[in-house]
């Protein structure tokens, strides 16, 4: 609930206006992962945002920094920001090796300037993105783009994931199970895992399917594939930043 609602229903206040308004939590600070590399476009830095907008009880929410970027400003207006480093969630140091990236809805944002920085740099590893959401007519972000990388090879494989399509739900964790042999051949050659967006449900359910791939594929019992997934995500191979 919101500040409005909380008050609707445990309301009415009798309250000091000033009291109350110094009561209230400031405004936090919203993170949005770079979606562009600046190797790619110097001097420009994108940001991926999809505005959230919901009703509860007959009235409308909107999301306040998603809309205030949406809705409120107007182009070559200046706005404050800040830049807060990724210290555990970046490319290899090593061009040729190859990455899987996992990244539904706004997930997609640091897997687009990856694959940017990828271009840029000429880096001869694989690429392979998993991206998914409700319906593809209206959420497939960056769909010509993306398009354009896989023809050109940038993107060595591309898995899609609609919700909200047919009869039957899909997700990424679904979809990366049905690739599950092809999976276990790139993590074999060394490939490095990542995943971006929700922290919920998205995050834990693609790495229990990360771990009853290698745990089937790679033909080992519950510790043996628990030991090979804590290597993965002591050496840096397996890197999330979810929210």
């Amino acid at each position: 609930m919101d500040v409005l609602s909380t008050i609707e229903k445990f309301g009415p206040l009798q309250v000091n206006p000033e009291a109350f308004t110094e009561a209230l939590e400031a405004l936090q600070p919203r993170l949005y992962s770079i979606s562009s590399s600046l190797r790619a476009n110097p001097g420009l830095v994108s940001l991926t945002v999809d505005t959230v907008r919901y009703e509860i009880d007959n009235r409308i929410r909107l999301g306040v920094a998603s809309t205030y970027l949406g809705d409120r400003i107007t182009p070559g207006e200046i706005i404050k920001v800040y830049t807060q480093p990724a210290h555990s969630f970046g490319l290899p140091t090593d061009p040729n090796i190859p990455i899987i990236m996992v990244g539904p809805g706004t997930g997609l944002a640091p897997f687009r300037a990856f694959l940017q920085e990828r271009e840029a740099t000429k880096a001869a590893g694989k690429n392979w993105l998993f991206f998914g959401h409700q319906r593809s007519a209206y959420d497939f972000f960056y769909k010509d783009e993306i398009e354009e990388l896989l023809s050109s090879g940038i993107i060595t494989e591309l898995s899609l994931a609609w919700s909200r399509e047919g009869d039957e739900k899909h997700y990424v964790q679904d979809i990366l199970r049905k690739e599950k042999v092809k999976v276990w051949n790139w993590l074999s050659e060394g490939a490095h895992f990542y995943v971006c967006g929700d922290a919920k449900r998205m995050a834990p359910d693609v790495e229990r399917a990360l771990f009853e791939i290698i745990k089937e594929e790679g033909v080992l019992n519950d510790q043996k594939a628990s030991d090979y997934f804590s290597d993965m995500k002591l050496s840096g191979r397996y890197q999330t930043d979810v929210y």
